[in-house]
């Protein structure tokens, strides 16, 4: 049986469990409360000097009871710890699956590869240290045999909401990876690169534009990013494994992908600023010795209780072409 074959077979089946629980179903608790520690590691990681991530009495001034974590961090919370042997194997999973997954399922059919393409965030609130979330995904959909240039595969998308210890709902995420075989390509589609990246976003200039900010990527930015995110997929980590994945290099990871993003928007909206949704998605790959230029406009405002809710269309671009576009909503004071 070819690769296509196995793989629409599995799809098929696996067609069943979109609307259903994503993976082994139920609620997953957090392995720990939101705490200062966690977060001081994640804005030294991503060099954030938003004043309210670690000063009591910045964050009052902005409205807040005291110290809050980035929203960004928000799927960060909900990385489980991870069992480093054989990491590697099961493709950056942090345990041994304890049943059946889209993931697990394609992996095993020789879809080993995984790439995360697209994330769209929205927060509720913002976490503050001693928040305990829970967190349960739903399938949302499994594409068709897709080609790119990584290989032949299949986007998966799960929608996961977050609630804290009271059951109230903090925010939820839209996530899609790629699960792919490295290296296979459709001898029938040219030269096998059709493209599930993003373009570069080109706002029409009418609103404001923000400052640019020049990001110098390095292996220590890729690596500290990741392990502040609790994400120990090798590929993020493991020049050799994400070279056999079919990437250039070891690469930056989305989640910090997403806190850059974050900071970019905060760092000009000003700490009193809320961060409401980040929207994005990866191109090409942020590696080491690119600089990645951020670059922003405004390009929706409008009037919403106690401020102004901007919507600002956001491009992060390196030699490689745009490594990440999207959106960004945010409130500020009026």
């Amino acid at each position: 049986m070819s690769l296509e074959e196995a793989g629409n077979r599995v799809r098929e089946g696996l067609l069943k469990e979109v609307g259903q629980p994503f993976g082994e179903g139920g609620r997953t608790v957090a392995p720990d409360p939101v705490n200062v520690p966690m977060i001081r590691h994640w804005v030294d990681a991503l060099d954030d000097q938003n004043p309210i991530y670690l000063d009591d009495s910045a964050a009052q001034a902005a409205g807040h009871e005291g110290i809050v974590a980035p929203p960004a961090m928000l799927q960060t919370w909900g990385m489980q710890r991870p069992k480093i042997e054989g990491i590697a194997e099961r493709g950056g999973s942090a345990q041994d699956s304890k049943g059946e997954s889209p993931i697990t399922v394609l992996a095993a059919e020789g879809f080993t590869g995984t790439l995360a393409t697209n994330s769209e965030l929205e927060f509720d609130r913002y976490l503050r240290p001693g928040d305990l979330l829970s967190s349960g995904g739903i399938l949302e959909s499994i594409s068709e045999l897709k080609t790119t240039g990584l290989g032949r595969g299949y986007f998966v998308t799960w929608v996961t909401e977050y609630c804290d210890q009271t059951g109230a709902s903090v925010g939820r995420q839209r996530f899609r990876v790629f699960k792919f075989a490295p290296g296979a390509t459709d001898p029938n589609a040219g030269n096998g690169k059709k493209s599930g990246g993003a373009g570069t976003v080109k706002p029409e200039p009418t609103g404001e534009e923000l400052p640019a900010f020049d990001l110098k990527v390095t292996s220590t930015v890729i690596v500290a990013g990741a392990i502040a995110s609790r994400d120990f997929m090798p590929v993020h980590h493991d020049a050799d494994f994400a070279r056999a994945q079919g990437a250039p290099d070891l690469f930056m990871n989305i989640l910090t992908t997403n806190g850059y993003v974050g900071r970019f928007v905060s760092d000009w909206a000003g700490p009193q600023a809320r961060l409401g949704k980040i929207a994005i998605r990866l191109g090409g790959p942020a590696v080491p010795g690119q600089v990645m230029r951020f670059t922003g406009r405004v390009t929706g405002d409008s009037a919403v209780p106690g401020g102004r809710l901007k919507t600002v269309a956001l491009a992060a671009i390196n030699d490689l072409g745009a490594h990440a576009t999207g959106t960004v909503e945010v409130t500020v004071p009026a």
